[in-house]
């Protein structure tokens, strides 16, 4: 909200995040007067799980999707999952250099890291850092995607079992 200069905001995300509102009475809470447009892009995490990040498939999706944002004239872009800032240079390029795209991830990491530093429950700064992922499902398929996403090597990956 802070990003945006007039108040027009564009939110993307999964069906289901768009569908659960949580965006619009968050943003709305901090802005009252906040206009807000919303749009499901289901076909974004398909396409960024199978590596193609700047493909052409990708930006037609891309343009077609930000096609009913950005006719509001928003000058914000919230990027509402976990998987679209890896598109954030094409959906940069798409949206154009008078809107401002936001990584929902990053804001809720520094409000959290803000809040645990203020009730003093930050970790000391540790000496060397260590890294385990955990997962359910194809492991390889989640290093080749994290790999990317985090941009280095993971290494200590283990599969589970849940329940």
């Amino acid at each position: 909200v802070a990003a945006s200069r007039s108040g027009e905001i564009g939110v993307i995300a999964t069906p289901t995040t768009i569908n659960a509102n949580a965006y619009a009475r968050a943003i709305h809470v901090m802005n009252p007067q906040a206009r807000l447009y919303s749009q499901a892009c289901p076909l974004f995490v398909p396409l960024v799980e199978e590596g193609w990040l700047d493909h052409p498939v990708t930006r037609l999706t891309a343009e077609e999707y930000l096609k009913t944002v950005l006719v509001e004239e928003v000058d914000t872009l919230v990027l509402g999952c976990t998987h679209y800032p890896l598109l954030k240079p094409l959906l940069a390029d798409v949206a154009g250099p008078g809107v401002q795209l936001v990584d929902s991830a990053v804001t809720t990491a520094q409000a959290t890291a803000a809040t645990l530093e203020r009730l003093g429950l930050l970790n000391p700064p540790a000496a060397e850092t260590y890294y385990r992922y955990f997962v359910t499902d194809i492991p390889l398929k989640f290093q080749t995607i994290g790999e990317r996403f985090l941009g280095r090597s993971i290494q200590q990956l283990e599969m589970v079992k849940l329940g």
